[in-house]
């Protein structure tokens, strides 16, 4: 046992408090015990020849005293008594402070108990398995709210680790496909020995369409890593230019694909990172101009819904796979990164008749807290 310890300090409080309120308790009644004697209120005595009556009632025959003798008597008996009591009230104070030894230790550790509980969990977490909790049980004082937001704390980290392994995953994944096609595309002309200018030139091709999809890769990881290091600048923008903007962009690429590009868009001030929420829905629209089928459309939009600023893309194609696994890439990933480091979430909506795919990116605006509406803002998609 330590003698620094929150508990000893606790046991000592509570014992010096039991026994303080316990131990002026006994003075007081000794006191009052000693004040009644002295007043002579414990005894009277009347003269009735030769008997004597207490004030319990009790009546003694004595001898004939005079009232001399009887006072005498009378000290004699108070002294007894006070004798008795003070020999009694100096037990009971022992048996008090061993008394408020025990239950001083016994309460301090009943109500440290929970402190022991989240010390031992905080123990046997590691960053690899974040699925410990405390899960208090007991009347809501200030331990079990302690407990709660340390279990909601390990929540977040779990859920952002498993949300950075994932995005570990997704981008190994990723990377790993362009770097394949390069090599074996490299592997196959050099081991040809009959290997002629076109099949360099078609090669060539080859990796520098898959140079460029990597290129855009680390634009988007450089983008997610500078957005979570914090040395991204946020500044005050409307999503709406942002929409409009992209549309523009990409009003060649779903051209050749026979997709047509529509905005709604809708006023949405929000503080963030330009760059960022513009890489993010580079993706969405790149992601929902490849799902749609031709003669198509794909809705580009932004607006505010409950306090939350949305940026999103509606396409019309086959919906999102079953599979977790398949639906999300890099591209997605790294959106989910952008939209969580500025404080909001990715959703997704199936369109109608569970054909066509909504991809929401929610922002909180300025002192909003909370989580993300749970509706899809494309209404009549």
């Amino acid at each position: 046992m330590s003698w620094q310890s929150i508990r000893f300090r606790l046991s000592v409080q509570y014992s010096t408090l039991v026994f303080g309120l316990g131990g002026a308790l006994l003075g007081l009644v000794y006191l009052a015990i000693q004040q009644g004697l002295s007043d002579g209120n414990m005894m009277t005595h009347l003269w009735e020849g030769r008997r004597v009556t207490l004030e319990s009632g009790q009546v003694f025959a004595l001898p004939y005293y005079r009232e001399v003798e009887v006072r005498a008597i009378e000290a004699i008996y108070n002294e007894i008594v006070l004798n008795e009591v003070t020999r009694f009230t100096l037990i009971a104070v022992g048996i008090l402070f061993l008394l408020s030894i025990v239950v001083g230790w016994i309460m301090s550790g009943r109500v440290l108990k929970p402190v022991g509980e989240i010390t031992t969990v905080a123990r046997e977490i590691q960053a690899s398995d974040l699925s410990r909790r405390i899960d208090l049980k007991g009347p809501d004082d200030e331990l079990k709210r302690l407990a709660d937001t340390f279990d909601e704390m390990l929540q977040r980290l779990d859920t952002a680790f498993s949300s950075q392994r994932q995005f570990l995953a997704d981008t190994s994944h990723d990377l790993r496909t362009p770097l394949t096609v390069i090599r074996s595309n490299i592997e196959l002309v050099a081991d040809d020995s009959r290997a002629e200018l076109d099949d360099w030139q078609r090669a060539g091709v080859v990796i520098r369409r898959n140079a460029e999809k990597m290129s855009k890769m680390i634009q988007d990881l450089l983008a997610s890593a500078r957005l979570q290091t914090g040395k991204a600048q946020s500044v005050i923008l409307d999503l709406a230019d942002l929409a409009r903007a992209k549309v523009a962009d990409f009003a060649s690429v779903a051209g050749e694909k026979g997709v047509e590009l529509e905005t709604r868009a809708a006023e949405a001030v929000v503080r963030g990172v330009e760059i960022a929420l513009d890489r993010a829905l580079s993706n969405l629209v790149d992601n929902a101009v490849k799902a749609a089928p031709p003669r198509s459309t794909v809705v580009v939009g932004s607006g505010v819904v409950d306090g939350w600023a949305w940026l999103g893309v509606f396409d019309s194609g086959q919906g999102l796979p079953e599979d977790p696994g398949d639906r999300i890439g890099l591209g997605l990933s790294i959106v989910t990164q952008i939209a969580e480091g500025h404080g909001g979430a990715l959703a997704t909506f199936p369109g109608r008749a569970e054909r066509g795919t909504t991809m929401i990116v929610w922002i909180p605006r300025v002192d909003q807290s909370g989580t993300p509406p749970d509706v899809s803002p494309f209404t009549d998609t």
